[in-house]
């Protein structure tokens, strides 16, 4: 009963529509057909010089084999849908189902395409209206020494590159000047990124096991990040944080005894340098690992299951399958942990200081708004230059699994 109530639901196309539609099908089948035998003679006579090894053109004989594929299949498309029309049961589809039509006809990588735009589409115009006239501002204030006028307002003077050369000269915090700030922050970062990443992914992976408590522990990490570091600094503080500090202590004695150790034994300083530093970071390390824990633990639960399967049946090892497996497909989220990574941590930075005091100790964004957007520039292109130089080193290193 419910066929045949779906049946007169269909409306099917006119007898006239289909004398047209079928007319254009078989001019298209025709122009199908005459373009895969190009191909197809193209296809014989390029295998011929690869056997013969006149020609190592593999690429050329690739694409040709997948054009060849792909006409092959609109070839039967059409050659259903005439005999469909032959049929008389071609439905009369709206303006939805013709596109859903088409876009399932599509190859993978267009369709890919299509929702990386549509994804894209709602940030674009997020950035145009929101963020697109502000940084513009910055970038002109940047340019001109801006000077408070009575009533409101500022008067505009241009300078050119003025203020950033005496951002890199004269503008000093603490005695230190732009550039010695910003070097150390780089430094910081490329000490912190390594450390972070790797005891991220391994306490992701120890978490993603199933025992008693796991959940909790995952919450145990994941607290730094949604709890109050003010409560944290001030508990640090008061006595809990002298007893702390006390305990503490011991521990930073017994780090430095074991970097004497690891120098004794003949390991370069520039490895007990970075491991000491981490040591004395590990506080640091931990309160800004509970995103990027999150992160791994969602590429690592994403894994299919069948891959682990296939390699415990071919006999591979616990730290094989890791290596061969695990690592590659987590390594999309690295590249994403990274980013986040160096943000949060440029978030963190005595950079930012510059923003808020001038050597002088005023209010730079009230008394100096062109100084003022010219470090705001400069952190800006500190972020993303150290963001492009980490995907450009690691985007080869990336496997996306399809």
């Amino acid at each position: 009963m419910d066929t045949i109530k779906k049946a007169r639901s269909v409306k099917y196309l006119s007898p006239e529509q289909l004398n047209l539609l079928q007319d254009k099908d078989l001019l298209k089948l025709e122009k199908l057909e005459h373009k895969h035998q190009l191909l197809s003679e193209a296809y014989v006579k390029y295998a011929k010089k690869q056997e013969s090894k006149q020609s190592s053109n593999f690429s050329r004989l690739r694409n040709i084999g997948k054009k060849r594929t792909r006409i092959k299949v609109q070839i039967q498309r059409v050659k259903i849908e005439l005999m469909r029309i032959e049929e008389g049961k071609l439905p009369q589809l709206n303006l939805f189902q013709r596109w859903k039509k088409y876009f399932s006809h599509m190859p993978y990588k267009k369709q890919k395409v299509i929702f990386g735009v549509l994804f894209i589409i709602p940030w674009a115009v997020g950035f145009i209206l929101f963020f697109m006239s502000p940084i513009a501002s910055t970038i002109w204030w940047s340019l001109n020494k801006m000077t408070p006028q009575e009533g409101g307002g500022f008067s505009f003077l241009y300078y050119g590159l003025d203020n950033y050369i005496a951002l890199f000269t004269r503008q000093t915090l603490a005695g230190a000047t732009v550039l010695e700030v910003l070097t150390s922050s780089i430094i910081d970062i490329l000490i912190d990124l390594p450390t972070i990443i790797i005891f991220s992914l391994f306490i992701a992976v120890l978490l993603n096991t199933r025992f008693k408590g796991h959940q909790f522990v995952k919450a145990i990490f994941f607290i730094p990040v949604v709890y109050n570091m003010t409560v944290i600094n001030n508990t640090l503080s008061g006595a809990f944080g002298a007893l702390f500090g006390a305990s503490l202590g011991e521990g930073f004695e017994l780090s430095r005894a074991f970097s004497d150790f690891l120098m004794q034994i003949g390991i370069g300083n520039g490895l007990v340098g970075f491991l000491t530093s981490a040591v004395d970071r590990i506080f640091l390390i931990v309160n800004k690992s509970g995103i990027q824990i999150i992160i791994f633990i969602a590429a690592l639960q994403a894994i299919p299951n069948h891959l682990y399967e296939a390699a415990k049946v071919e006999g591979a090892t616990k730290y094989e399958t890791f290596w061969k497996i695990t690592f590659p497909l987590v390594t999309p989220m690295i590249l994403t942990a990274v980013v986040y990574t160096i943000v949060d941590s440029f978030g963190s930075s005595d950079l930012l200081m510059f923003l808020t005091v001038n050597s002088q100790g005023t209010t730079m964004a009230t008394n100096q708004p062109g100084m003022y957007s010219a470090i705001s520039i400069v952190y800006f292109l500190a972020n993303i230059f150290i963001i492009a130089f980490a995907f450009l080193f690691m985007r080869k290193s990336v496997f996306y699994y399809d």
